[in-house]
């Protein structure tokens, strides 16, 4: 029994010896490959920024993320991630991209180096790079700095601007609007943008581009850019309008919260910026050197023509198809001229258009489908087709042609020319007794109504005029509802004086000496808040001078505005100086709020 026992535990020692000796013999496999750094541009000015990337190469989604190393001559902003997994023949690879942002503090060329990844206690080191920040900055345009100084010779926080790329373009020729929405303190939440009005334009919206930074007067914005492809449709002075954008910023405060650790709670205010309107003088196309065929396209454009097919048989259809391809608005791409060809029938049979955004530019492809039905057999030839435009950059007009089509028409069976039918088919009778087409009725009969007609009928009309009404009144509510949920303006306007009844009566529930102070706040606040409903703007922060130039932009009565100041200045003094206050001068007051309120109500608000 010893023996056996000894030789058992001496296999199972060689074993596991052996085991262990090949698992350690199988290299392990790494989950990460490499590590990749790059750059958008080894040469930059001082005041532009340079994208770095970071790609983590590895053989699974779970891979960590890179850690940037100290850059003393950069500012570093993180600008996200993206990740991508491929599955070839079983094969995993996956890769997460980081991007930075790096604004340079000082002109020089600095390496950038260290860029790892730790994992499992490797470390995995990236390329090297070097970049070279040049001492000479783009210069600013005296405007822009302009803009960024306020009244008082300080920089602004924040403003935004409206730019185009051409302020005298031709007629239907693209303008590309830039709203630049400049930030140098932090935002919180989503901005809210009231888009420019185009009138006299088509407008297209390009969308918006990627934040970057912009020094201005020794200091760092965060720019924001959306652009408007605007084509004007008339000649003469056309302005675009203002642009409202509304945000929360940060405050500027002298003194710190001293429980704002390492500044978590950051306080914010809610501002409004404008655009100054823009002015466009467009220009109307030229007459010298105008084709007769010119449909008025603008642009730069080509054009090709194809058919379904190349052999077909007399009266038998042929689709060509007509490509318009090219830069401008593709929406309003006339169709091709065509000849007057007597040897086919023509019929328009449908378009359509495909718009493409492409560097701020738009066109795409028309597209003309028409059918040719040729009336007599040989070869038959669809000559080339013209396409005329104008081309703003070159500011003269050219023309472009499709190839011919060569169609093989043969004659069909019982084939007879002539011009009215173009065949007749062999032994075809038409009579009464033929049985593929009915015999028509050379005697139309007594075509006269018999008994009275129930359409007219004072019943019958009203009976189904009723549903109408109903349906009406139905679509009207309906409108209505959707206007006061989609328009918050318009709501608060309608609803302001139904309000300003709940507010009074609530101040009439605490009017008393005892209850003076709450009175005359919530009088008060009635007050305001009315106006400010009927502007759709905040009650917070209403003071007399601004309600003032409010009602003077309305055109109010002088005497109505200080009855209003008047008033509530003494609802200001009547709250901190209650004790002078009686019940006849709280019956007073609740009378003078309803007459002014009154009187307000007469003020043109829109």
């Amino acid at each position: 029994m010893p023996v056996k026992l000894t030789r058992l535990t001496l296999w199972l020692v060689l074993s596991g010896s052996c085991i262990l000796l090949m698992s350690s013999s199988v290299p392990a496999t790494d989950e990460i490959e490499s590590v990749l750094v790059s750059v958008d541009r080894d040469s930059i000015g001082m005041d532009e920024q340079i994208m770095l990337q970071v790609e983590v190469i590895g053989t699974n989604q779970n891979l960590p993320a890179p850690k940037i190393p100290t850059l003393p001559m950069f500012e570093v902003y993180s600008q996200g991630r993206s990740s991508n997994l491929s599955i070839v023949n079983g094969q995993v690879s996956a890769s997460v991209t980081y991007r930075y942002m790096l604004l340079p503090q000082k002109a020089g060329t600095f390496p950038i180096r260290g860029v790892a990844v730790v994992h499992n206690n490797r470390r995995y080191e990236g390329n090297p790079l070097e970049v070279t920040v040049l001492g000479t900055a783009t210069a600013t345009p005296p405007s822009l700095e302009g803009r960024a100084t306020d009244s008082r010779g300080q920089s602004r926080d924040y403003f935004m601007e409206a730019v185009v790329d051409n302020k005298n373009p031709f007629v239907n020729q693209q303008v590309t609007l830039t709203l630049k929405i400049y930030f140098a303190v932090q935002t919180y939440g989503s901005p809210e943008l009231s888009e420019p009005t185009t009138t006299g334009f088509w407008t297209e919206v390009l969308g918006n581009k990627a934040p970057y930074f912009q020094k201005i007067n020794n200091r760092n914005y965060r720019v924001i850019e959306r652009k408007y492809a605007l084509f004007p449709t008339q000649t003469g002075t056309l302005s675009i309008g203002r642009a409202v954008l509304t945000a929360t910023v940060a405050k500027r405060s002298r003194r710190r919260d001293p429980f704002d650790f390492m500044g978590m709670f950051g306080s914010g205010e809610e501002v409004t910026m404008r655009t100054l309107p823009v002015d466009i003088e467009v220009r109307p196309l030229p007459t010298v050197g105008r084709p007769r065929d010119f449909t008025g396209t603008i642009g730069r454009f080509s054009i090709t023509a194809s058919a379904d097919k190349r052999e077909v048989e007399v009266n038998q259809p042929v689709s060509v198809t007509f490509r318009i391809s090219g830069v401008g608005n593709i929406k309003s791409v006339a169709e091709p001229v065509l000849p007057d060809l007597n040897d086919f029938r023509i019929y328009r049979a449908s378009s359509s258009e495909n718009v493409t955004k492409l560097d701020d530019k738009i066109g795409g492809t028309k597209v003309y489908e028409e059918v040719f039905i040729p009336k007599v057999p040989g070869e038959m030839i669809i000559p080339s087709v013209a396409f005329s435009f104008f081309n703003p950059e070159t500011e003269r007009y050219a023309s472009v042609r499709t190839r011919a089509i060569t169609l093989q028409v043969s004659k069909p069976e019982g084939y007879v020319a002539g011009s009215e039918v173009p065949y007749t088919a062999p032994e075809m009778t038409i009579g009464s007794r033929s049985r593929d087409i009915r015999f028509i009725k050379k005697d139309a009969g007594d075509l006269s109504p018999i008994g009275r007609i129930i359409l007219f009928s004072p019943v019958y009309v009203a009976v189904n005029a009723v549903p109408v009404f109903l349906l009406a009144g139905m679509v009207v509510l309906r409108l209505r509802r959707e206007k006061l949920a989609g328009d918050i303006g318009y709501a608060r306007s309608r609803a302001a004086s139904r309000m300003a009844r709940k507010r009074l009566a609530k101040a009439k529930s605490v009017a008393s000496t005892e209850t003076a102070q709450e009175f005359y706040a919530e009088i008060s606040l009635a007050l305001l808040q009315y106006v400010a409903d009927k502007l759709n703007i905040s009650p917070h922060g209403l003071t007399t001078d601004s309600l003032s130039q409010l009602l003077r932009e309305r055109s109010a009565d002088e005497t109505l505005i200080e009855e209003t100041v008047e008033f509530l200045q003494e609802c200001d003094y009547a709250r901190f100086a209650a004790a002078g206050v009686d019940e006849q001068k709280i019956v007073d007051s609740l009378e003078s709020a309803e007459k002014i309120m009154v009187k307000i109500e007469g003020v043109r608000f829109v």
